[in-house]
């Protein structure tokens, strides 16, 4: 029995998510939802038609930014430094002994 080698063809799409457009089937149906509950609840509020679809538009546009495949590229420009923790060490002072010690008495001004 000889083997040979055959090229099997395999689909392209395997492991890959679902795409709408440039937008992934997770990324659009979240927005969908975002947008479904945007209008609904301004549209409760009694604020119109308008008004709901700008706040469902805008609560989608939104989800989309957050839930992308980088969303560390909008978050690093809302928070651009990332704080640097250190260890320290301070001697406690308890509150009691603080008001022992006496407090300054604050000057009104009327």
């Amino acid at each position: 029995m000889k083997h040979k080698q055959e090229i099997k063809q395999v689909n392209q799409s395997l492991g890959k998510s679902a795409s709408i457009g440039i937008f992934t089937g997770f990324q659009f149906a979240v927005s969908l939802v975002s947008f479904g509950v945007g209008f609904f609840i301004v549209f409760l509020c009694g604020l119109g038609i308008i008004w709901s679809i700008l706040i469902g538009l805008w609560f989608s546009a939104t989800t989309l930014v957050l839930s992308g495949k980088k969303p560390y590229l909008f978050w690093s420009r809302v928070f651009p430094g990332v704080p640097i923790w250190t260890r320290g060490y301070v001697k406690y002072s308890s509150p009691l002994e603080k008001k022992r010690a006496g407090s300054k008495k604050v000057k009104s001004w009327y």
